[in-house]
């Protein structure tokens, strides 16, 4: 979480003050951060910074120990699905994620106030949460890898390792110093289709999949200075650092997050109030607890309408996904962890309502996230089985998407199923215990063997459902690629044939979006949901009149574009944006176009016909450093 916050800021900061992107950069701040955060805590180290102490070693042990499998099962499910390590994403948001990194690659600009633009002029910078960018940039810079392989490993390591240390967290947070609760807790995080598998194939959604990898722990940084812990930890004076932290890391890294944090923070922090409410009735201060209250629910209300009513947000909550089921199968599928259609999870879910069940006695903390679990549930409801213009002020700030809204959900499952499965392994220790011959049995040994049934009895913890959902965004066949593995190698000979400072034209849904990403080489439409200039307009649908319109070859020369790659055939069926290079692919001969190269039906022309005039290379990108 501290990682994401400070290196989202870094990108942010260095822009602002003309520094060029790089890992000397973050590592220069991180030094400067790590001293500053380190003299104060030596300075303050008698008013308690730090938590009390630190847990037993046999506590960690067991943390750690219950990580170990997690890595097996999750780098077979990454391995099942990829294939190789280099295999591309062939998903509707994969272009733009990979070009952002050929962008910050090329440019040395990695802030979220300008990424969203991709180095275009004729587009205004605004917001676009970079983080998720900004950390592959920085594994490109240190391991030589390229983007395919960067963005897999990097997508691999926040599923298989950021999640579940950070659902360790919020457990540890929840049931203390419990040894049986932290040895199955990073199993248990992994068991959850919805998430994080679901969003690596899903979109793809891989900056969403950053900051719900971190929103267990800002959640746990919540239950504490919430007075929620037990046997806290973090301790109240680093939790209030900690929370300005996650804060700005949520919102680096995807900001649908932060609303996903006010939903499950809400109920403890109401939780506490009312809690101090009582205790300052007993005082004979009733009024300030009943004030407190109001205004935690004016500012709540406030920040409600704001979200609902202000433009910063309408297209998310206008965003057109639509519903597809009934409320009834939408509220089945939460219960049995079968969001999205997908196959119900009988003996995860049984876990889990069983934690939820024994909420009400054993554990008040789990309490809150049995709320917040329900609240969750309900949203995914309203995007699933009714989504209607008047849903959009509750859904909205997720794109009104149940996949994003399903990924919430296991936040608050794992600790229920922890919760679960420590009940049972108490019943289980209790029953052996009253056996004629009294058997010694800790709960953290039968823990551990539920978890082994929990295995067998569910497939490796539905392995080929993790497989299949991660495995989406990797087809094996050309028919479903965007890009197949013939035009890869094309794209090797165009970068051959094309200069390092040229613009290439293109038809995005044909595959040549991905030239940038995968040669170096700049194309003028880097993703398919592409706002254009009135030149780029003009371009994309008379490029076939290259030859007879004098307007076509002012606008190639205005954007500096000298090159028009041709990638597979695709469905004309669509918006006519792209009409004019469209016919060039229709076409075996257009007058103007010189053909440099080709392989299968790939192909790449020159504009032969705009030889006459120097291009003023206006869309070409900031000369690379």
């Amino acid at each position: 979480m501290i990682g994401v916050g400070l290196v989202g800021a870094t990108a942010v900061g260095a822009e602002m003050f003309g520094v060029g992107w790089s890992v000397t950069v973050v590592l220069v701040v991180w030094g400067v951060a790590v001293l500053v955060v380190g003299l104060a805590a030596y300075r303050w180290r008698e008013r308690a910074f730090f938590a009390a102490g630190a847990d037993p070693r046999g506590v960690t042990v067991a943390a750690f120990a219950g990580l170990v499998p997690v890595a097996g099962l999750g780098a077979l499910t990454i391995m099942a699905a990829m294939g190789s390590p280099d295999m591309l994403s062939h998903r509707f948001d994969t272009p733009f994620h990979y070009n952002a990194l050929a962008y910050i690659r090329d440019t040395h600009q990695a802030s979220s106030l300008t990424l969203s633009s991709l180095g275009n002029p004729d587009l205004p910078a605004a917001f676009y949460p970079a983080a998720w960018h900004d950390l592959g940039s920085l594994v490109m810079r240190t391991t030589g890898a390229d983007i395919p392989v960067t963005a897999n490993m990097l997508v691999a390591v926040i599923a298989v390792v950021v999640w579940p240390v950070s659902c360790l967290l919020l457990v540890r947070q929840i049931f203390g110093r419990n040894r049986a609760a932290l040895v199955v807790a990073g199993v248990v995080s992994v068991a959850f289709p919805a998430f994080p598998w679901d969003l690596l194939g899903w979109g793809v959604l891989w900056p969403n999949l950053l900051g719900l990898a971190i929103a267990p722990a800002a959640l746990a940084v919540v239950v504490t200075l919430t007075g929620w812990a037990r046997d806290d930890a973090i301790g109240v004076p680093r939790a209030w650092l900690l929370l300005f932290v996650a804060i700005g890391a949520a919102g680096l890294a995807h900001p649908n997050v932060l609303f996903s944090l006010v939903v499950l923070a809400v109920f403890f922090v109401a939780a506490a109030l009312v809690r101090r409410g009582v205790r300052l009735r007993g005082q004979g201060r009733t009024w300030r607890g009943v004030a407190e209250i109001a205004g935690f629910l004016a500012v709540l209300l406030l920040a409600w309408w704001w979200a609902a009513t202000t433009p910063a947000l309408e297209t998310a909550r206008t965003w057109g996904w639509k519903a597809f089921q009934t409320p009834a199968n939408a509220t089945g599928e939460v219960l049995l962890n079968a969001t999205n259609q997908h196959e119900a999870l009988w003996v995860l879910s049984a876990v889990v309502i069983l934690g939820a069940v024994a909420a009400h006695r054993r554990y008040p903390t789990l309490r809150l996230i049995v709320l917040g679990h329900l609240a969750t549930g309900f949203l995914y409801v309203l995007a699933a089985g009714i989504a209607r213009p008047d849903t959009q002020k509750f859904i909205g700030y997720w794109y009104n998407d149940s996949h994003r809204l399903a990924a919430m959900l296991p936040i608050t499952g794992v600790p229920l199923a922890v919760g679960g499965l420590l009940v049972l392994a108490t019943f289980l220790a209790d029953k052996a215990a009253a056996l004629p011959r009294p058997r010694a049995l800790s709960t953290t040994t039968a823990s551990v063997g539920l978890v082994l049934v929990l295995l067998g009895a569910t497939g490796q913890l539905y392995a080929q459902d993790r497989t299949d959902r991660v495995g989406v965004t990797y087809p094996r066949f050309p028919q479903d690629q965007l890009v197949t593995d013939q035009m890869r190698a094309f794209f090797d000979r165009v970068a051959e044939r094309v200069p390092p400072d040229a613009v290439v034209a293109g038809n995005p849904f044909d595959g040549s979006v991905l030239l940038w990403a995968l040669a170096d080489r700049t194309v003028l439409y880097p993703h398919f949901l592409n706002s254009l200039s009135d030149d780029q307009a003009y371009l994309a649908a008379h490029l076939d009149r290259v030859a007879t319109d004098p307007r076509v070859c002012g606008a190639a020369r205005e954007l500096g574009v000298d090159y028009l790659l041709i990638g597979k055939p695709t469905d004309r069926s669509g918006p006519r944006t792209y009409s004019g290079i469209d016919a060039v692919a229709d076409a075996e001969l257009t007058p103007g176009l010189e053909l440099v190269d080709s392989a299968g039906q790939s192909r790449l022309y020159r504009l032969a016909a705009c030889d006459s005039a120097s291009p003023s290379a206006s869309y070409a990108l900031p000369p690379r450093p």
